[in-house]
């Protein structure tokens, strides 16, 4: 066998397995890591198979499953044009964010000084807080599901557009947590 043969059978491995890592990317519903996947897996492989990437914040496994169940849905022919296209992204990129500053925060509230200073009952209140909208986030999403399922059925549309500004609300309600504790700029 030549080098030649060698080194290309290497690289149709290694796209091969690519290939796989980014199809359980698409499962996941993450096509952006999807796309990147093929070459770059093997600093991808924390997030393949429907398994959250290490680091994430304790919401991340049901982030991972609310939305590719909400993505399953949207491709319903029923659900086609009801629900804009960018509301996923925007979804994804608030309840991740919400997600990781939880994990911040949660890496914080271990160290004992953080707890015992005057601050450390404010910081677990704030928690509290954000956790609560990042829950409702999620029950929002099972509820726009369900609201998807009955336009099949019911072909009324006008819940599913009530949910959407519920959930709008909700996740600008987590982009407001952001926030909190933060001094005020002199722009607001």
């Amino acid at each position: 066998m030549s080098a030649s043969l060698l080194i290309l059978g290497i690289a149709l491995v290694y796209v091969a397995i690519g290939a796989v890592v980014a199809l359980g990317f698409l499962r996941a519903g993450a096509p952006g890591a999807a796309a990147g996947a093929v070459f770059a897996w093997p600093l991808l492989l924390g997030g393949a198979g429907g398994e959250p990437a290490g680091g994430q914040g304790p919401y991340a496994r049901e982030i991972q499953r609310g939305l590719r169940a909400l993505r399953a849905a949207l491709e319903e022919p029923e659900a086609q044009g009801l629900v804009p296209a960018a509301l996923g992204d925007a979804i994804e990129a608030a309840l991740r964010g919400a997600d990781a500053r939880v994990r911040r925060v949660d890496r914080l509230l271990q160290d004992a000084d953080v707890q015992a200073s005057p601050d450390g009952a404010r910081l677990r209140r704030a928690r509290g807080r954000a956790a609560a909208e990042l829950e409702a986030v999620l029950k929002g999403l099972v509820q726009l599901r369900v609201q998807l399922g009955l336009v099949a059925l019911a072909g009324e549309t006008a819940p599913v557009r009530e949910q959407l500004d519920t959930l709008a609300a909700r996740l600008h309600a987590l982009d407001e947590l952001r926030g909190v504790g933060q001094p005020s700029s002199a722009a607001d």
